[in-house]
């Protein structure tokens, strides 16, 4: 969750392509009819390949930044081509620029959902449809409009995109959600048991060296040896204080979440999970713990140290500056902790990567950067009110695909079958996260 390569990469840069950021009169709360506040929300079009009658695309945003550079890269700009389709691009309220408030406290958070989000891109379809006449009518009456509207996102997008389909009906003809995670869930295990069984398809090896590292740090730690050495060998910025049962557990996740890193955007960077399985069976490096340090000093990529400290993390989390070091990990764990949980402990029954990344941890991020009311039953509640209002693995829809890959870790929450014949899934075998959106590649 705090690692190095947790971002989907950017798409590859035109030299000469510069689109021009707009804003959106967006609605500040949907859910409130007497509130008649706005807000300026960012976004991108492009009509390079429309044709008059021809869809409207538009990729909705997540918990980051945009990059507008999509709107002349991957997949779906190879569709709108041949479909003659105008591109719209929508960040999502509280990222990147789209700012709805004058800063991220606890009380103006109330206004970041899902459900927000939604009626974000329902508001933005319908201005543009006003503003462009983006529609098809048909009809002996010329009465019956059908719309145009093709929604397309990548990861919690991709899911934005599929509840899109199935909520605005009316307004979306249809929706691309690739690498989606549509079922919410505190406790998310899964995440990391993909994560081992993707590193076992380099061989039987690796896992097996990384258990035995980590277990001989949880050993060292728990005994109060070596401590300096371990602060020393894994180039931490500040001494680890065995004592600190939280410092020690921000400790422990940074070697998993580096593995994490790596296996969900295999194949995006340099290191995959070829080459830092290579190290992690290379007995010439020294012991396991050894090697899963030489693992780290690749994916510092450069930083002289790493900041393992809980009060470090603890000030990301309750910054609400907009300009601060709380901008985009503030809101998303606000989003965890409402709405999805996703949380990715060391709950698997085979106990691969030991056993210190445990929920309640997790959970008291929720505490320490909203409150204490965000107790575990609430957490529970609050998350099975979302599978409610989306349904979970098995919503009721027509007219979306979803597309998975077996190597992406947040398959485990996605639709992996057909859930009709024109709601289907394409599981792809050796892909990670997101790669379907990208361009044609030599090895696909």
């Amino acid at each position: 969750l705090r690692g190095n390569l947790r971002k989907r990469p950017p798409p590859a840069p035109r030299s000469n392509y510069d689109p021009t950021d707009q804003y959106f009169d967006q609605v500040l709360d949907h859910f409130n009819p007497i509130d008649e506040r706005t807000w300026s929300q960012r976004y991108w079009e492009s009509w390079d390949n429309y044709v008059e009658g021809g869809p409207a695309f538009i990729m909705i945003g997540g918990e980051g930044e945009e990059d507008p550079g999509w709107l002349d890269y991957g997949a779906w700009y190879k569709m709108a081509k041949e479909n003659g389709a105008a591109m719209f691009i929508l960040e999502h309220r509280y990222y990147g620029q789209s700012r709805p408030t004058e800063d991220m406290s606890t009380e103006n958070m109330k206004f970041l959902s899902s459900r927000q989000a939604l009626e974000d891109v329902a508001h933005f379809i319908t201005a543009m449809n006003t503003k462009y006449n983006i529609t098809v009518i048909v009809g002996a009456e010329h009465d019956d409009i059908i719309p145009s509207w093709i929604t397309f996102g990548g990861s919690y997008p991709g899911s934005l995109s599929a509840w899109a389909r199935l909520r605005f009906p009316h307004l979306v003809l249809g929706s691309v959600s690739s690498s989606g995670p549509l079922l919410a869930k505190l406790d998310f295990y899964e995440y990391l048991q993909v994560v081992a069984d993707s590193l076992d398809t380099t061989g039987p090896g690796c896992n097996l060296a990384v258990t035995e590292a980590i277990n001989t740090l949880e050993g060292l730690i728990e005994e109060g040896n070596e401590l300096e050495e371990l602060s020393s060998l894994f180039k931490l910025c500040s001494p680890l204080d065995g004592t600190n049962d939280l410092d020690v557990k921000g400790f422990l996740g940074i070697p998993i979440d580096n593995l994490a890193g790596v296996v969900q955007y295999n194949g995006f960077y340099e290191e995959d999970i070829f080459s830092i399985c290579a190290l992690m069976v290379d007995e010439s490096l020294g012991s396991p713990m050894e090697r899963l340090a030489v693992v780290n000093d690749v994916m510092l990529q450069g930083q002289e140290c790493v900041d393992h400290t809980y009060e470090a993390w603890r000030q990301v989390l309750i910054d609400t500056d907009w300009e601060g070091i709380g901008d985009g990990w503030r809101p998303w764990i606000w989003q965890t902790c409402t709405e999805f949980g996703w949380y990715q402990t060391t709950n698997q029954e085979s106990e691969v990567y030991g056993h210190s990344l445990t929920l309640e941890y997790m959970e008291k991020w929720c505490q320490d950067a909203f409150g204490e009311e965000f107790t575990h039953e609430r957490m529970q509640a609050l998350i099975a009110e979302s599978n409610i209002m989306y349904g979970g693995k098995k919503p009721e829809m027509h007219n979306v695909v979803f597309v998975h890959g077996s190597i992406d870790p947040w398959h485990a929450m996605g639709v992996l079958e057909d859930l009709n014949d024109d709601a289907t899934s394409i599981y792809i075998p050796g892909t990670s996260h997101c790669a379907d959106m990208y361009n044609d590649g030599p090895g696909d």
